[in-house]
């Protein structure tokens, strides 16, 4: 059943009805990106009074192009799955599609949409602007820029129940490589989504990056100092000679290099500061993050990444072993039981089995048990068995020679357990590797030796194990579906980190967080962090952060956070929880707030992080006057 326009559309179907009879618009109706679509559409020759028929790839077609797009797709589904938490229960589709708009992924809620416009939105199908005119997909990438349609602004009539956000992906050199995308129902339109779809995309152009250019000397750079070390900061390559050899989008921008080439382009060409100076001072250990101008005057903060065997040089020193794992006890009894035994297996050629619900830091603590180890001067190589495509794992983990497949890099690859000699090699999801790969993975963990795909000759490897789940392997080796010889060979010594309800830390771990998003001297109201004791985190560390991510973005310049600032997703799931338990809650802090400030209600406002008005207001509300 086809949906009906919204009220206040009248005026946008009238400017795209006298486009279509006049050849103009009307100014003021819509954005200039809409006008500019609309215009191609026209051109494309595009009858928006018909439906798109939907032509959709084969099995074997679209496996092929999901294998061609594997960086992508690995670096993409886990913020995919973040942003999906972010706005779960919003009735939305996330979708990622390549360079020309084909779905490559999709998952989320897609009972809001009728039939026909289900099995468009389907992994396979197309949605480039040239085929189903207006839409924030297919403009988007054509625009090169993250674009919002909205109803009756999509040219083709049968698509105006949808309401769609989306925002290209580039490449580490700038190439246009996919685009991520949030539809729902028109009716249920949020005002952040646009927001946190370019924060998703943005997070995807940085994991692709780091993948991509993990060596030379990498500097992190922003104009402003607490910006350094978060998502929207720059991050520029150098070789150790200072050519430039890759710069973010960010970085681009920062630099006013968006339109230029960056070909033999040096650190001397961009900052005031000769190449050989900055690589002499930081040998004299210059702490992070410190001031560096621009050829026109401006100035940015920076800070300075080594690769580990140049570490020596590097502006901010790695913790020492002993401080590796302790920086993540922030007080939990169990954590620290955790901690301890982790402590005393690292150097003793015991492989860790780190067990937990999605979300509780398991990577975090790989890392950690690395850098306290004597490796940490080598590689930490991580493979998410769950997230790759089952025809990639395989190559990625064992490397291949050239021409082993189609598609193979000239060269071949050495593979990640190559990759992880001398160092950590981390198996995350290792619970979902397929069982035609455990068999391998097993011989090599005895043998110690590896051969690529395509033949060519075994390598010897030392390497450390440490795997992550959160499944059941007991339950798997049960049934048939984890190869229990690959489970005792895994599980030398296992440590189930607890989920964050669970925790007695919860404040100090907000604080971390905090820091780690540089922050600065953010005050969070006392309700504020009530909500947050009073909830299940589902998600665990992982939904937390998104929520302080997210609350950052949307405080702006303010210094204290609110429940405004919250998340509407956080606040609906928190309501489904505890709806029967928020106003006693809210009582409580309240009451207990005035009693500390001997019923100041100026004194108790103010750490409550409202105004006297909202506290007489709620102390009304809720008897307590």
């Amino acid at each position: 059943m086809r949906l009906n326009p919204l009220d206040d559309s009248s005026e946008i179907l009238q400017a795209r009805s006298q486009l279509l009879t006049r050849g103009d618009i009307p100014a003021g109706i819509v954005e200039a990106t809409i006008e500019r679509s609309w215009k191609r559409c026209v051109g494309y020759g595009l009858d928006a009074a018909r439906s798109v028929e939907d032509a959709r790839l084969g099995g074997a077609e679209l496996r092929s192009l999901r294998d061609q797009n594997g960086l992508l797709l690995s670096h993409a589904r886990p913020e995919m799955e973040t942003l999906h938490e972010q706005i779960s229960r919003s009735c939305s589709m996330i979708i990622l599609t390549d360079a020309d708009g084909m779905i490559l992924h999709a998952l989320g809620d897609d009972d809001f949409l009728d039939t026909a416009t289900r099995v468009s939105l389907r992994e396979g199908t197309s949605w480039g602007e040239n085929w189903r005119g207006t839409n924030a997909i297919g403009t988007a990438l054509l625009e090169r820029a993250p674009v919002a349609v909205h109803a009756t602004e999509h040219f083709v009539e049968h698509h105006h129940l949808l309401s769609c956000a989306a925002a290209p992906i580039l490449d580490p050199q700038g190439m246009l490589v996919g685009a991520l995308d949030v539809s729902n129902d028109y009716r249920l339109r949020q005002k952040h989504t646009l927001a946190l779809v370019r924060m998703s995309a943005q997070m995807i152009e940085n994991r692709l990056f780091g993948a991509t250019h993990s060596g030379g000397i990498t500097l992190h750079f922003h104009a402003r100092q607490e910006f350094v070390g978060t998502l929207w900061q720059g991050i520029a390559v150098f070789s150790h000679d200072g050519l430039l050899l890759a710069l973010n989008r960010s970085g681009r921008f920062q630099l006013g290099l968006e339109h230029v080439q960056l070909e033999r382009r040096t650190f001397d060409d961009l900052f005031h500061m000769p190449f050989a100076k900055l690589y002499g001072r930081l040998q004299h250990g210059i702490s992070p993050p410190f001031p560096l101008h621009l050829e026109n005057g401006a100035r940015v903060y920076a800070r300075l990444q080594m690769e580990p065997d140049q570490r020596r040089i590097a502006a901010v020193a790695e913790p020492r072993p002993a401080s590796a794992l302790e920086s993540l006890n922030h007080g939990d009894t169990r954590l620290a039981r955790t901690i301890d035994q982790l402590r005393r297996v690292i150097d003793r050629d015991i492989p860790i089995l780190i067990e937990g619900e999605t979300g509780v830091g398991k990577e975090l603590f790989a890392q950690a048990i690395h850098r306290a180890s004597r490796r940490s001067r080598a590689e930490f190589v991580a493979i998410n068995c769950a997230a790759m495509p089952e025809g990639l794992i395989e190559s990625e983990l064992f490397g291949y020679e050239e021409g082993a497949f189609t598609g193979a890099r000239r060269k071949g690859s050495p593979g990640k357990l190559v990759q992880a000699d001398g160092g950590t090699l981390f198996l995350d999801e290792i619970g979902d590797m397929p069982l035609s790969l455990q068999a391998r993975l097993l011989r090599v963990l005895q043998e110690r030796r590896v051969t690529p795909l395509g033949g060519g000759a075994a390598r010897t490897i030392d390497i450390a194990i440490v795997s992550a789940t959160n499944r059941k392997l007991r339950e798997l080796v049960a049934r048939g579906e984890f190869r229990s010889d690959l489970y005792y060979r895994l599980n030398g010594l296992a440590v189930t980190l607890p989920p964050l309800r669970e925790r007695s830390d919860l404040k100090p771990l907000v604080e971390k967080l905090l820091e780690r998003e540089q922050a600065g001297a953010i005050r969070i109201a006392d309700e504020v962090m009530a909500l947050f004791r009073a909830h299940c985190w589902p998600g665990n560390i992982r939904q937390l952060h998104t929520v302080l991510r997210t609350a950052l973005a949307l405080m702006g310049d303010e210094q204290t956070m609110l429940r405004e600032h919250l998340p509407q997703s956080f606040l609906d799931e928190l309501g489904m929880e505890h709806a029967d338990t928020l106003d006693r809650l809210e009582a409580d802090t309240i009451r207990s707030t005035l009693l500390a400030h001997a019923g100041n209600v100026s004194s108790a406002a103010r750490q409550l992080g409202i105004s006297r008005t909202t506290l007489y207001r709620k102390l009304k509300q809720l008897g307590l006057s």
